[in-house]
Parts: C-alpha cells; structure tokens; sequence
C-alpha cells in the first residue's frame, strides 16, 4: 500500500477493488483490516460485516494458536499455502493464499492474495478417483494394460504399464517402465521378435490394430505364450501411441498343442497315426520326386498277434505294441518316420534310403524286436516288407506294394524280411 500521494493512494484502491481475485489486509492480531470487494463476494458477506471478523473465524483448517503464529512468522519474503475457508451460509470452499508482510503507518500488516480454488480442488479429486477406479480396475484385469510409445526420432517407451505385469513377466513395473523398453522387449524369443516388429512396424504406417502371438521368458526363467491386442494413435508431434492388453495364453497354446497332437497321434503307441503318416508320405514323396532322391518305405506287423491277445489278455497285447513301437522308434534316425498303419501293423518311411539300405534297416528292427524278452510271454516276432518309391508311382501303389511283401514275409514262414524291387502293380 502507498506510503504517501494522493494519486499513488487512488491507483491502489481501484488496483485492490479491481483484482479478479480476493485481496485481504490482516493485523497482527488476526483481524481484516480491509477486504476487497471480490473476496467479500467469494465468502458471501459484505465487507462490513467481514472487517468486523478476525481470519480464524474463517478458516476451517487451522486452529488459533497455528494461525497466530503462522502471521507472526510472515515476512517481506512471503508464504504460499491451500487452506479452507467458510462461507457465511455455511459451505466451506478451498482457498490458496498468498500472503506477504509489511509495515504500513508503523503497524506490520499481512497483505493476503485470495484465490477460490475449488474447482480445481473438485477437478483433482476427481481425477484421483478416477485414476484410483482404473487403478482398481487394472489390477483385476487377467493381463498387463499397458500404452507403448514411438517417438517421431523412432525411440520406444512405455509410457504406462499396469501392476499386472509382476505376475505376467514376474517383472518389477520400476525396472520396466519409462525411457528405456530394452529390458522388456528383449525377453521376447529371437525367433518371434522380428514378428512383432513387422506387425508394429506395419500398424504405424496403416494405423490398423496390432494383434500378435509370441513367446516371452519369464521372470522366472520359463517360456510363456503371450497374446497383445492394441490400438494406434497419432500424437501432435508426430509419435505413435499404441494402447492395449498382454494376455498369458500359455495354458490356451498347450491345450491347443494337445489337441493337435491327440489329432496326430496314436493313442496307445504314442507314434504317428494313420492319418498324419499319410500325410507325411504323401509330402516325402513329393520332396523326393522333386530332388530325385530314393525313398524307401517298411511295413511290419507282429506274427500270431491274436494268440497273445487271447491267451493273456488285452492289456498285454496293449503292452506289447507300446514296447516295440519304442524299440523300434529307438532305433531310427531323426528323419525316419514310424507310424501305426493298423491294428498290430506298422510303417517306417527312410527318406534318401535305397532299397537295400531299407532292407538291412529292416533287418536290423526284425532282429532287435526278436531279441526282445517280454515279461509273461517271453519273445515275440515280426514279418517285415520292403520297397522303394518307382518314378511316377503314387502312395497307394506303394502302400499296396510293401502290404504285398509283407504278405510274402508271411507266407514265407514268418519273422523275416522280404524286399520287392519292382511296381509292375503301380498306378
């Protein structure tokens, strides 16, 4: 406030009545020297009535003794603080002050700038509510939420990542989140990274969503299977903002695998079955027509099957076929396939296998199943055929043609190996 000059003295008061926000002169002993009109406004009394109060009948906050000696300690380097104030019907409003002191016609006064904050202070609950409610949310949700970043210098970020990322990655959301993404994305397989690469690569350019399964190493150390649906968005500045979900589908993608193997497998033997052995053949045959290279294919089936079967029961007859299945599978390369044709039957397919490598590879399987001891029944048998794929020959020729030369090992006594050269019945 001016010390002197009539005209300083006019300027200040239509300064003070004309302030946007509520302006207040207190003593030292806590009461309203002067108030302007604005603050009278905000508190809904006149501004008789409010030089007639001291600021402890006002301030629903602090106690008496606080507000004495919060003035006391006001200086000429001044004071910010949020209080709460009431108004003279009662409401109370949020308030943020300003104070300053200084000494005017020898008395130390506190010149307090008043602004109504409630709004802002409703605003901010508000928020924090809603932010808590998606907090809450959040940590329900049976994934991570998370808003991955690409800045227009092509940097990555996370910018958000929700508390379910401890359980999903069995990561810590400190060491994950902010600037750097290396430690996040780098736990993604090799093999699978560059797949989610090109679908976030290409989702920049056309805006379309990101949908990508891949594989991601635990905390832990395990392998989980990880499903990420998000949603681009385009920033001002010319960043990419993908919001979306992470989901672990380990337990989905090991049903599915299940089911795909009960869909390939022999439910006994645990080989392939009929059905993907003829898909097989079909496909390694194609491949060695197309690489001229000699494929050769073995049938076998157990001699007087049918006598164990009835004379020690089923379950045996099962446990001999899973024990040869493994005796055989045991002893063949990795690029042999062995499947169960039927009943007590089997085939073997050698891929880049002549007639007479097959038919000592044969030999050998006939002498390891002979040489075998069963528990109860003792040793068993097996008649084996032998052919190899003629040019031009499809797989039923060749189906038909290794069933003929097992047949031929049949009737030639059993528990041998019988090799036919010719397709002369080939289609």
């Amino acid at each position: 406030m001016p010390s002197s000059g009539n005209n300083e003295t006019i300027l200040w008061n239509a300064l003070f009545e004309a302030s946007w926000d509520g302006m207040v002169v207190l003593r030292l002993d806590g009461s309203l020297y002067r108030v302007n009109h604005r603050y009278a406004e905000m508190l809904g009394y006149t501004r008789e009535e409010l030089e007639a109060l001291h600021i402890w009948d006002l301030d629903t906050r602090f106690s008496q003794p606080e507000i004495e000696a919060m003035l006391h300690s006001v200086d000429s380097g001044g004071a910010h603080f949020e209080t709460r104030q009431r108004r003279k019907d009662g409401s109370v409003i949020d308030v943020e002050l300003s104070n300053n002191g200084a000494t005017y016609q020898g008395d130390k006064l506190i010149f307090c700038i008043v602004r109504d904050i409630t709004a802002r202070k409703t605003t901010e609950e508000r928020l924090r509510q809603n932010e808590a409610l998606l907090q809450g949310i959040a940590s329900q949700v049976p994934g991570v939420l998370y808003q991955y970043r690409m800045a227009p210098d092509g940097s990555r970020s996370f910018p958000y990542l929700s508390e379910g990322l401890v359980k999903l990655g069995g990561l810590s959301i400190d060491t994950m989140a902010g600037a750097e993404v290396v430690p996040l994305m780098s736990r993604i397989l090799p093999e699978d990274a560059d797949l989610v690469e090109a679908q976030t690569r290409r989702s920049a350019a056309t805006m379309e969503n990101v949908h990508v399964e891949f594989r991601f190493r635990h905390g832990d150390g395990s392998i989980r299977w990880i499903e990420c649906r998000s949603t681009p968005k385009q920033e001002p500045d010319g960043g990419i903002l993908w919001t979306g979900i992470l989901l672990d589908i380990t337990q989905r993608k090991r049903a599915e695998e299940r089911v795909q193997a009960m869909a390939i497998t022999d439910g006994l033997t645990g080989i392939t079955n009929r059905q993907e052995f003829s898909r097989l053949l079909d496909r390694e045959m194609e491949r060695a027509s197309r690489y001229a290279s000699p494929l050769s294919l073995i049938m076998y089936d157990l001699d007087h099957f049918k006598r164990i079967n009835d004379r020690f029961g089923h379950n045996t007859g099962d446990d001999v076929l899973k024990t040869v299945a493994d005796l055989v599978g045991d002893s063949l390369r990795d690029a042999d396939l062995h499947g169960r044709w039927g009943g007590e039957e089997f085939m073997v397919l050698l891929p880049h296998t002549g007639l007479e490598a097959a038919s000592r590879v044969a030999e050998k399987l006939r002498q390891t199943i002979a040489n075998h001891r069963f528990e109860t029944l003792g040793f068993v048998t097996a008649s084996f055929g032998v052919v190899e794929l003629a040019g031009g020959e499809n797989s039923r020729s060749l189906a038909q043609r290794v069933d003929e030369a097992l047949y031929r090992a049949k009737e030639l006594g059993r528990n041998r190996v019988e090799a036919r050269a010719s397709h002369q019945d080939a289609q």
